[in-house]
């Protein structure tokens, strides 16, 4: 099966200077796939070039087939992922409900407001909040929050899902269920997990890449990372030692 997306020799400078990126190539299919980084690695800047929220210096990436350069091709494109960035924040004088009905909107999803209701009220009980679905979302806690943003990217019904640093201020049991209600997601969806915590990445994903300093220096099984480092006995030490190797640090 061909790839869903292609990513081949991505570099990214911003206009300070900074290389964030510094060819990057990656291919993502089916399943789950978890991106390793410390911060100020590059692991946003490569979202939100996967997401053509923001355009690389150079190189090419290809959804499907699809050249993301084609401006005709990048709306259809833009409806095949779903986003959750780091610093979501829904409107919170909307209730749930009323967020995602607002969302479905902004994407233009050819349904009729029944059927559009329907599917919020499908997904507000997939992420676990029909019980808050008619409360002001502004009066979500920070786990609440995370998953309603999880059900904001899935309105659209997208072939892949896109998640940067979901569990980050989180306490252990919210974390917990957020990461099962991620790995129920990736039963349907492609999921890319971006995080610099590495039992995040454990717990869900088979497949893993390590970006540091804008460059990608692991991509393979998580058995395969801790072969690497000969000793490690978890992968939180088999990731330190990686980014060891390439002289940075774990955050």
């Amino acid at each position: 099966m061909a790839p869903l997306i292609e990513l081949h020799g991505i570099r990214k400078t911003y206009s300070d200077g900074h290389e964030a990126l510094r060819g990057v190539d990656l291919t993502l299919g089916e399943g789950m796939f978890g991106l390793l980084g410390p911060n100020g690695a590059g692991k946003t800047t490569l979202l939100s070039i996967l997401v053509l929220a923001l355009e690389p210096t150079t190189g090419t990436m290809h959804f499907d087939g699809i050249d993301a350069a084609s401006g005709r091709a990048r709306l259809e494109i833009r409806r095949q992922i779903g986003y959750l960035p780091q610093d979501f924040q829904p409107l919170r004088n909307l209730t749930g409900a009323e967020y995602l009905v607002h969302c479905a909107r902004l994407r233009g999803i050819a349904m009729t407001r029944r059927n559009i209701d329907r599917r919020a009220r499908m997904l507000l009980d997939a992420v676990d909040l029909t019980d808050v679905s008619d409360r002001l979302s502004g009066e979500y806690s920070g786990g609440m929050r995370r998953r309603l943003g999880i059900a904001q990217a899935l309105i659209h019904a997208p072939r892949m899902l896109v998640i940067d640093e979901p569990t980050a201020g989180l306490d252990p049991e919210e974390r917990i269920h957020f990461r099962n209600l991620i790995a129920e997601v990736a039963e349907e969806v492609a999921v890319l997990l971006s995080t610099h915590i590495s039992e995040d990445i454990e717990a869900t994903c088979d497949r893993i890449a390590v970006l540091t300093n804008g460059v990608l220096v692991f991509d393979g099984g998580v058995d395969a990372l801790m072969s690497r480092s000969g000793h490690a006995t978890s992968l939180e030490e088999a990731y330190a030692a990686e980014l060891l190797r390439h002289g940075s640090r774990a955050a």
